[in-house]
C-alpha cells in the first residue's frame, strides 16, 4: 500500500508531459542534462545558496533539486502542444522513463525525512536494482522516439539544382 506513493511520484511527471502534449523524449533528455548539472555544478550552486540561507545543507539540497528539474520543466513548457495525433504513441515510453528516472534522481536530493521514508519502501529497492536498465532503455527509447517524430529535412531536386 505504501508503494502507491512511489507509483504516484512516477506517474505524475509522465501524465503531465502526456497531458501537456510535450515531447517526452526532449524532456527526458533534459532531465539527464539536469543530472549532469547536479553532478558538475551542484556544489557550486549550493555555495551560492548557503550564502543566502542559514541552513546550508537544506539550501544546498534545494538548489541541487532545482538544477535537476529546471531543464526538464523548461523543456516541458517550451515543447507543450508539440505532440499530436499518431506522434502521441511515441511519447508514452519516454514519459514513463521520465517518471522512473526522475524519481531515481530526485529522491537522493530530498531532505532526510521524506528521503528515508521513500528509500525504506520495497518498491524503491526494486527501482534501485533496475536503475541501470531503466536509464539505458530510457535513453535509447527517447532517442528513438525523437528520431521517429522529427523527420530529416530532405532537399528536393529543385533546391539541389539552385546550389
Amino acid at each position: 500500500m505504501q508503494n502507491i506513493a512511489l507509483l504516484v511520484a512516477i506517474a505524475v511527471p509522465a501524465l503531465l508531459v502526456i497531458l501537456l502534449r510535450s515531447n517526452a523524449a526532449v524532456v527526458f533528455l533534459s532531465l539527464c542534462a539536469g543530472a549532469v548539472l547536479v553532478q558538475f555544478a551542484g556544489n557550486e550552486a549550493g555555495l551560492v545558496g548557503s550564502a543566502i540561507g542559514n541552513n546550508s545543507d537544506v539550501v544546498n539540497q534545494y538548489f541541487q533539486f532545482a538544477l535537476l528539474v529546471l531543464p526538464a520543466v523548461l523543456s516541458a513548457i517550451f515543447t507543450a502542444k508539440s505532440m499530436s495525433g499518431p506522434k502521441t504513441l511515441f511519447n508514452v515510453l519516454p514519459a514513463i522513463a521520465l517518471g522512473i528516472v526522475g524519481v531515481i534522481l530526485a529522491v537522493p536530493l530530498l531532505p532526510s525525512g521524506p528521503q528515508d521514508t521513500i528509500t525504506g519502501l520495497s518498491g524503491w529497492t526494486l527501482l534501485m536494482n533496475s536503475k541501470e536498465f531503466v536509464v539505458v532503455v530510457g535513453v535509447f527509447v527517447s532517442l528513438g522516439s525523437f528520431w521517429m517524430t522529427h523527420p530529416r529535412h530532405r532537399r528536393t531536386r529543385r533546391q539541389h539544382r539552385r546550389r
